[in-house]
């Protein structure tokens, strides 16, 4: 999905909730991320996320936000690869209060994975995630986003109803059509947008009292 399409479509999602929730996660990533190059993005071993990474650097690059640009974390970077694709696990340990830590995991994430998340969060780090519901993820994020529960009727995606009792039938967790990929991609097109807006950046009153303003008068302020 190309930055067109993509602003066409979060323009259309005004006013429903993943519309909403997207811009209030996108702006929470910018508020929460106090310390230059705080923002770092992991996931699963085998499905880091270079997707959402890519389209959160061009959109704070083009939004001129540089103190921001996110890293891609991975589990283990080939030694010749180039800077920006070379960091490791090392930079999880280095982590701290200021920063965040955005994971990215359509599938249940990994015990690893998990263990990695609740090291970075007792060092005082904000956790970000986009998952698909995992109690285990949910319970160590700060804020979350579960996409397959929020696109409105009529996007072509069926949804499911997210399970937290691990003893039901592994079959109740996993019927989901496969367009549910597309959903999850869509979603991080809209956070990448909205970490990138103007308003993300203003103060939390100044936020309010524009929006208040532009409902009172039925105009842009």
């Amino acid at each position: 999905m190309d930055l067109t399409r993509a602003s066409l479509l979060r323009e259309m999602l005004t006013g429903t909730e993943l519309g909403s929730r997207t811009t209030e996660f996108g702006y929470s990533l910018r508020r929460f991320t106090a310390r230059r190059s705080g923002l770092m993005l992991f996931g699963p071993v085998d499905d880091e996320p270079w997707h959402l990474t890519a389209h959160l650097d061009d959109e704070l690059h083009r939004a001129g936000v540089e103190d921001m640009r996110p890293s891609l974390v991975r589990w283990a970077p080939p030694p010749d690869a180039p800077p920006h694709l070379a960091i490791g696990l090392d930079r999880l340990r280095d982590s701290g209060r200021g920063e965040s830590l955005l994971v990215v995991a359509e599938d249940n994430p990994a015990p690893t994975l998990l263990e990695r998340i609740s090291d970075v969060r007792r060092r005082g780090t904000t956790i970000f995630s986009i998952g698909n519901g995992d109690s285990e993820l949910m319970s160590l994020s700060h804020e979350a986003l579960v996409p397959e529960l929020l696109v409105p009727d009529g996007f072509g995606w069926t949804s499911r109803q997210v399970e937290y009792d691990h003893d039901e039938p592994q079959s109740a967790l996993t019927e989901v059509e496969t367009r549910t990929t597309e959903g999850f991609e869509m979603t991080q097109h809209l956070v990448s947008l909205a970490a990138a807006d103007e308003e993300a950046g203003r103060a939390g009153w100044r936020r309010r009292l524009r929006t208040a303003i532009e409902r009172l008068s039925g105009e842009p302020a």
